[in-house]
């Protein structure tokens, strides 16, 4: 696959995801795109509850901001979570970069880690998932 195929089909994935810009970093290098016409201002609160149909079922842990995920950290050290992990509210899941600044993901939900969608070192996008954790009704403050 050639250079310009490649920046296609980032493009294609992009649309298909509803995503105004990415930024993709390997190593030192960076690219950085923009969809013309989409509102880059977009919060994450803008954001349907629900899943949309291609995200997985189950309550998503988004990123705050878009930037560079990473789920230990410093190099080497253990992640923050592992699948299966008990987490409460407001535990620290991962860390992300941007511009210099690492910006703390913190679980908004109690359950267990059911999957974690990114890998450290990805470029996110505001409000792009990052784990689905299970939510678990007995520990999660609500009412039975």
């Amino acid at each position: 696959m050639n250079l310009r195929q490649r920046v296609m089909a980032v493009l294609e994935a992009m649309r298909d995801l509803d995503l105004a810009e990415l930024e993709i970093r390997i190593g030192s290098e960076r690219v950085s795109l923009r969809r013309a016409g989409m509102s880059a201002a977009r919060a994450p609160t803008d954001l349907p509850a629900a899943a949309k149909p291609d995200e997985p079922a189950g309550h998503l842990v988004r990123a705050p901001l878009a930037g560079t995920f990473f789920a230990t950290p410093k190099p080497g050290d253990p992640a923050f979570v592992q699948v299966g992990q008990q987490i409460r509210e407001g535990d620290l899941v991962g860390l992300v970069e941007a511009m210099k600044v690492f910006n703390e993901v913190l679980a908004d939900v109690d359950g267990r880690v059911a999957r974690i969608l990114v890998r450290s070192g990805d470029g996110v996008a505001a409000g792009q998932p990052l784990l689905r954790v299970d939510a678990d009704a007995t520990t999660s403050g609500g009412y039975p």
